[in-house]
């Protein structure tokens, strides 16, 4: 009957070592729960932020394409306009002094008369 009643000391005894170890354990780990979960929601926060100015940056390079889009648009408009306007100048011209166009400058160059 004693080595029952020792049995269920030592058991008991275990039990309460277990708790008491457990209890140590966690209390050693606390520290080290709270520095992983600062440092988790550290990371976190600069996840956002990156995320964040990765939305901005995508909206400016949005607007910068579209904005040098229109300016290619303008230019070509513009160098489109000026090719055209040497022709619609001459034409012009040449209805104001009342004559038809001529392909042969080179003729009138050399007999001194130049548009």
């Amino acid at each position: 009957m004693i080595i029952v009643y020792l049995s269920i000391a030592v058991v008991v005894g275990s039990l309460i070592y277990l708790a008491i170890s457990a209890v140590k354990t966690f209390k050693d780990t606390k520290p080290v729960m709270d520095r992983i979960t600062r440092t988790t929601a550290m990371i976190q926060a600069k996840t956002e932020q990156v995320k964040t100015e990765t939305d901005k940056l995508a909206l400016t390079q949005k607007e910068i394409t579209s904005d040098v889009q229109y300016k290619k648009e303008a230019i070509q408009q513009t160098i489109s306009n000026a090719k055209q306007t040497p022709k619609a100048f001459t034409d012009v011209w040449h209805s104001l002094k009342g004559r038809k166009p001529s392909r042969k400058f080179s003729t009138r160059r050399r007999m001194g008369n130049i548009l």
